[in-house]
């Protein structure tokens, strides 16, 4: 019960910040925190929830926030057998990263749907989830109760 409301207040507030500050993916962190420590079905609810949200919301075609979540997922994937996925140096070279990978998910989908690319906004854009990134992880890792944390036992 207390994971539901977590999670609903995080979308919510998710909800909130992607009204205020368009462009950017506020639930990109919980994806994070969520694989960190909830069980993997968990996880792919929320998933699917937060792609739903993305897709019905956003101005794009159909696919922009899948492959922004199948990227996402990779890299923190990849990024936690090479480094430790609790470190802000890992969480802010994701949030680099997937600034980039704003850019060209940006670019490809304005090609397929031959629209204009508007350079400023998109940049603008891919430096706020930049930024932002690694602060939300900490914040929502921050807060994620303690309770919740499923706890991983590691090899000897």
């Amino acid at each position: 019960m207390l994971a539901s409301l977590w999670w609903m207040a995080f979308t919510i507030l998710g909800i909130w910040g992607q009204s205020m500050l368009p462009g950017v993916d506020f639930f990109a962190p919980g994806l994070a925190v969520s694989l960190r420590w909830q069980k993997p079905g968990a996880t792919i609810l929320l998933t699917v929830i937060w792609i739903a949200i993305q897709e019905g919301a956003g101005g794009l075609a159909f696919g922009y926030a899948i492959l922004w979540y199948t990227i996402l997922f990779a890299l923190l994937t990849v990024g936690r057998w090479l480094l430790d996925p609790d470190s802000l140096q890992f969480q802010a070279l994701l949030g680099l990263t997937l600034g980039l990978a704003h850019l060209l998910l940006l670019y490809l989908m304005a090609v397929l749907e031959m629209r204009a690319f508007p350079l400023g906004r998109v940049l603008g854009e891919c430096l706020l989830q930049a930024v932002l990134y690694p602060i939300l992880w900490y914040v929502a890792a921050t807060m994620f109760p303690d309770r919740l944390k499923r706890v991983h036992e590691e090899p000897a």
